[in-house]
């Protein structure tokens, strides 16, 4: 009787081993194949402005191109509307933005604008009509009027347009340059 109780107990213990031990290797699978779907995937971050007017998003390396259009707004008018006393703050504030690359060109390119700026009393402001973005290439068209100024009297207005390219890296995106675009050469990319 002892003999078949114990047979019992064993084969008893034998199938719960089993069972769990086939519950384990599939809690297993599932933990691996999530693990996997966490590493693969490129997580979506909503960015908010302080004043909310529409939703920005990042995911991985790319950028909504509200995103990159704001960004740019922002960038040409920290770069374009500038006078003797706001270019080195600006330029400050453009370096924050900036790869090490760029910031050091920026600080050499806005000291000696800065002392044109001083001697001739001048100053300049971009007014933004259009703005094209192309987000697969970071980068954004700005179409636009540039007012130049001595002292208090505009004495040119021009039409201009300007590219603002992006460089991303780890999620984060980071400003390269500005560079005005003449008539000749604005085919669409």
């Amino acid at each position: 009787m002892k003999f078949n109780f114990a047979r019992k107990k064993v084969t008893n213990f034998e199938y719960q081993r089993n069972m769990l031990l086939g519950l384990t290797g599939v809690l297993l699978l599932i933990l691996i194949i999530l693990s996997a779907c966490l590493f693969l995937r490129s997580e979506r971050v909503i960015v908010l402005p302080p004043e909310v007017r529409r939703e920005f998003w990042v995911e991985g390396n790319r950028f909504s191109p509200e995103y990159l259009e704001e960004m740019a707004v922002y960038f040409l008018h920290l770069a374009l509307d500038v006078n003797q006393t706001t270019l080195l703050y600006n330029t400050e504030i453009l370096s924050r933005y900036s790869d090490t690359e760029t910031c050091n060109y920026l600080r050499t390119k806005y000291a000696k604008d800065s002392k044109k700026l001083k001697q001739n009393d001048a100053s300049t402001s971009f007014e933004v009509k259009e703005v094209t973005v192309f987000p697969d290439k970071n980068l954004v068209r700005a179409d636009g009027v540039l007012h130049s100024y001595v002292g208090a009297k505009r004495i040119k207005e021009a039409k201009k347009t300007y590219e603002v390219t992006f460089k991303t890296c780890r999620g984060r995106l980071f400003f390269r340059e500005i560079t005005e675009v003449k008539e000749n050469e604005q085919e669409d990319i």
